[in-house]
């Protein structure tokens, strides 16, 4: 969309703030798409699974026949959108009864999940079976979205960092570098930097169509959250005093650090995106922000990996090329200081098998499978717009030439995923939903000005100290520890070579 004529930002903020009530909080909205049913005559069983409306369901509703040639198993595949998808696996959980075989799990449940025993850890499986191929799976992603006190609870099927995308021609008319693509390139590419680019590109004009510096994701609770957290990410802030590794006496802390200097330099540099971006941008969640890109009236913005494709379309998934889609590129993120650590998040869906299902063998193949190298590129070569997918979480599939000469950004992504850790900016213990909440109303309030980055994160801190008093988190955490780190995560991955 244009930006509003004739009105300042305060009273458009102002005549759009009913609308802010009605926002869905689905990761992607729900696209329609016909439930598959697949059977051959000699099949042995047929299982069912349940994936969330993401680009990946997509990809692999189109090649679904091929695991079933494979295995001669049957899939019942059946969409659903994020909220509906969690209210139905905790229904099933809690009743025990046994809905689905596979279930696609956000890396913010399984904690929660693997903690009260709703899904099977599966470390018995992937050692037992060779072709799981164990040491192929990026650390950083098994570490990120699929451990939890020391085993393997799912596999990726939808692995997503965080990168640049920005307008080649536009940089280019504007005299500045192109951003690099490798950390090893990244010199002076701080988010100083990044913020002087944002400040070129804002207000320059193509034909008649001024352009924004960049575009945010402003909707609360969850989607702003998934934004603003690698910006803090980057500054440095952390959550909790230890966490996800422990501290000295080797306990995890959850005393809350929110509140924290380097969490206000980085709200602070949010609102200046947010005052850069479209001024509908605060009520923008995820795929608002990505695609708006697509619109070609934005600069660069960083996001989530998917929309290295997704912005190809005119639209979320609609099929038709956008007016950019040869006008861009994408990059690394830039770092706090020149040469610094990046952490960068790293976020997706996994398949787990339910405790309570009857078919846990036949869903342990299709786990394999559609997280594997054939499953994994089969989806990649689906040859449609409206079915692109490169989320890969095996470093196979990043180095295929194949997949190379589809996606040549692929080496690019592989960079920004070995920068990740998606346990620091995004902390999945089993509260984190009741943390978010208050983050993100937190974090709008300062879009909208009606707090500043100080005030907000106060008020964070304070609410924060609540829920977890009152889920026995502090003053003191009286259940078991674990050193969650990376190494661990690396011997883990060791241990379960088959």
């Amino acid at each position: 969309m244009a930006r509003t004529k004739g009105i300042s930002r305060r009273e458009f903020l102002r005549l759009t703030s009913m609308a802010g009530g009605a926002l869905t909080f689905a990761r992607f909205p729900q696209v329609s798409a016909p439930t598959a049913k697949r059977t051959l005559k000699k099949q042995a069983k047929t299982i069912n699974v349940l994936v969330v409306g993401d680009p990946f369901q997509f990809a692999l509703d189109k090649v679904l026949d091929q695991f079933t040639e494979k295995t001669g198993i049957g899939v019942n595949l059946e969409n659903l959108s994020y909220d509906a998808l969690q209210a139905r696996l905790i229904t099933s959980f809690v009743s025990q009864t046994p809905d689905a075989d596979v279930v696609t799990v956000d890396q913010m449940w399984v904690s929660q999940y693997a903690d009260n025993g709703w899904i099977i850890p599966l470390d018995d499986y992937a050692k037992a079976d060779s072709d799981t191929q164990i040491d192929d799976f990026i650390p950083q992603v098994l570490h990120s979205l699929n451990t939890w006190r020391g085993h393997l609870w799912t596999l990726p099927i939808g692995a997503y960092g965080q990168g640049v995308i920005f307008r080649t021609d536009l940089l280019e008319a504007a005299g500045l570098p192109t951003p690099p693509k490798t950390p090893a390139e990244a010199g002076d590419w701080t988010w100083a930097r990044y913020m002087e680019y944002i400040n070129t590109l804002n207000g320059m004009t193509v034909g008649d169509k001024r352009m924004y510096g960049t575009v945010v994701c402003g909707a609360q609770p969850i989607p702003i959250v998934h934004m603003y957290t690698q910006l803090a990410a980057s500054y440095g802030t952390r959550w909790f005093a230890s966490f996800p590794e422990v501290n000295e006496n080797g306990v995890w802390n959850f005393t809350p650090t929110i509140n924290s200097e380097a969490n206000k330099a980085a709200l602070a540099d949010y609102k200046k995106l947010y005052d850069a971006s479209p001024p509908e941008a605060i009520n923008y969640v995820w795929f608002d922000a990505g695609t708006r890109f697509s619109q070609a009236d934005i600069g660069m913005f960083y996001w989530w990996t998917p929309y290295f494709y997704l912005v190809k379309n005119s639209g979320y998934m609609t099929g038709t090329p956008s007016e950019i889609i040869d006008k861009y590129d994408v990059g690394v993120l830039p770092t706090l200081e020149a040469g610094g650590q990046q952490v960068v998040s790293l976020g997706g869906w996994s398949l787990g098998i339910p405790r309570y299902s009857d078919n846990q063998d036949e869903a342990w193949q299709f786990v394999k499978w559609a997280t594997g190298f054939e499953g994994q590129k089969a989806m990649a070569l689906v040859p449609d717009y409206n079915y692109q997918f490169s989320d890969f979480g095996r470093l196979s599939l990043y180095q295929d030439p194949e997949l190379q000469a589809i996606y040549p950004y692929l080496p690019a992504q592989l960079e920004i995923m070995r920068q990740g850790n998606g346990k620091i900016p995004r902390p999945p213990i089993p509260i984190y939903t009741s943390l978010e909440g208050v983050y993100g109303l937190q974090l709008n309030r300062v879009l909208s000005g009606e707090a500043s980055p100080e005030e907000a994160l106060a008020t964070t801190e304070v609410l924060f100290n609540n829920i977890l008093a009152g889920n026995q988190y502090v003053p003191n955490y009286l259940l078991e520890s674990y050193d969650d780190t990376l190494e661990n995560t690396i011997a883990l991955m060791e241990s379960l070579k088959a």
